[in-house]
Formats: C-alpha cells, structure tokens, sequence
C-alpha cells in the first residue's frame, strides 16, 4: 500500500471509503507515542486482549476478535467483493476477484500479523453458522510515521530526508480495510469494529484514531462524524484501484483525512458544524423578532 495502491475500507453498514495509508495526514494533535532519531519512545503500554465484545443490540452480542490464519484470506475476499465489485453476488471476472483477493491477503499479512507488538491488528467477525469461515466484518488500525501532514515515506521518496526531518517524526494509529459483507449490513457490525480498533489504540497508549475517505462518500463521512471523527486533512490525488469492466485500473481520488481523540471529545466537537446550526438559530430569533415588532400591538 505504501508502494502504490491500497483502499482503505469497504461500506461498513452501507458506507465506503477509500484512500491509501501513505496520504498526508493534517492537524495538530497530542501524541502518545512519537519517534526521535528513530527510535519510539514515550509508549504506554495497556492491558492486552484478544477477544472484545459489545453489545449490538438488546438481544444480541457481537464478537469481534483478532483475525488468525485463514481469517487473513477470508477477510481479504469480504473486502473485495465489497468495495471493488459493490457487494455484487455475482464477480463479472473471477479471474480479477482471485488476483485482488490474493494481493489483499499478502497485504493484510504484512500490515497486520504482527501479533500487535506493533501496535497493529486486523480483528474480525466471524460467520460462525454452520461451520462457516466466511468473514462478516473486518477493519485494521497500523502504526505510521508522519512528518507533519505528510507520510514520513513520502519524505524519503523525495529525498527530503535529514535531521530536521527525523526530529519531527510522530506515529499515528490509521485504521484501515474496514468492510462488512453486503449480507450483514445495517446490523452493528461496522460500528462494532470500529469500537474495538479504538480500544486497541488506547491499549497500545495512544490518544489518537485517522482514518482516510472518499471526499465524494457523504454517506460514510456522516457514519464517521456520528461516531466523533472530523475532517483533519485531505489529499486531492491519493493513488486507488477502480474495477471497470472487471478489470482494475489504476486513478487517483481526493480523500479527506478524519481523526477522532480518544480521551478528550472536546477536540471531536465539529466547530464549524456547531457555527452553522448557531446561524441558523440567529436568524430565527431575528426573524421572530421581526415579526412580534410589526404586530399591531
């Protein structure tokens, strides 16, 4: 993904997003962890777990664990299906869905079997009915070093790497490859994932969660909104795969970078959204105010 293309997540509940993990990240934010001639220091490390359940619903539980050997492949397969070919039953090219399917496995693999001394993990939602190995949900978070708001990687493709670029490296956990099988939508399960690769953020000491979406995906920036992440950043041409004619093709698209702080919600407060609602309000008042000053009385 840091060498060309990589989406970022599928729809979760009905919401898509895509970029990749090398685009620049904007803001200015606390850090639990950052590097300093690169070496990370400042790390707290919490409790660690495996498994984590939350509550859906009234009257259901959902599991959502590690991924483990063959979930890496399943996983894969839920994703492509998902945000290349739109959840469609039917592959127009089973051919392009086995290819893609492979390069996401190897890719989910490299990002996240780390066994989270990394701070990175892939987890899951299994279909445990009738001994099914079919992934119904998925996501990731990974480590990465920015320079500002723009990928550390990036500054050494360029060659502007240096002393006073090693100084102001820091780490940021992305969460990425979130998808959830057409088949389990509007169920929690996007929401669920979500919550859970927060948890690992914090239990791996950081403040901190980004993730990265398709500035023409309304649809998914109001699910990331309602669960209080706002626009940070953005890039007006990260690399992505598009499938056209069951083929994929290599473009650009402009993404928009969202961030969420973990122990403070006052950084999550939308200020621009609270301004326009605090207009609206205005103008109402000096309209009602109009009216009870032309009334006869």
């Amino acid at each position: 993904r840091t060498h060309a293309f990589r989406p970022s997540s599928a729809p979760v509940d009905g919401a898509m997003t895509s970029a990749t993990t090398s685009i620049a990240l904007g803001g200015i934010a606390l850090h639990r962890a950052h590097r300093q001639h690169g070496h990370a220091v400042g790390r707290a490390v919490g409790r660690r777990h495996l498994t984590t359940t939350t509550a859906a619903a009234a009257s259901e539980r959902i599991n959502v664990e590690r991924a483990r050997g063959g979930d890496y492949n399943a996983a894969a397969a839920t994703f492509v299906k998902g945000f290349f070919f739109d959840g469609a039953s039917d592959v127009e090219n089973e051919a392009e869905f086995r290819s893609l399917t492979r390069a996401q496995t190897s890719d989910l693999k490299k990002r996240y079997d780390a066994s989270g001394r990394d701070g990175s993990a892939l987890l899951v939602i299994r279909d445990n009915g009738s001994g099914s190995s079919k992934i119904l949900a998925c996501g990731g978070v990974e480590v990465r070093s920015y320079v500002g708001a723009t990928d550390y990687e990036t500054y050494v493709k360029q060659g502007r790497g240096g002393m006073d670029v090693e100084l102001n490296v820091v780490e940021r956990p992305v969460v990425a490859n979130l998808a959830t099988a057409p088949e389990a939508r509007r169920k929690g399960y996007g929401k669920a994932i979500m919550r859970a690769l927060e948890e690992v953020c914090l239990e791996n000491g950081y403040d901190e969660c980004v993730l990265v979406v398709d500035a023409s995906n309304k649809r998914a920036q109001a699910l990331y909104k309602k669960l209080g992440y706002k626009v940070i950043g953005g890039d007006k041409k990260a690399a992505a795969l598009k499938v056209v004619n069951g083929r994929a093709r290599e473009t650009t698209t402009k993404t928009l970078v969202m961030r969420k702080s973990l122990t403070n919600g006052l950084e999550n407060i939308d200020v621009a959204s609270i301004g326009a609602i605090v207009a609206v309000l205005a103008a109402l008042a000096a309209q009602k105010d109009a009216i009870l000053d032309a009334m006869p009385f």
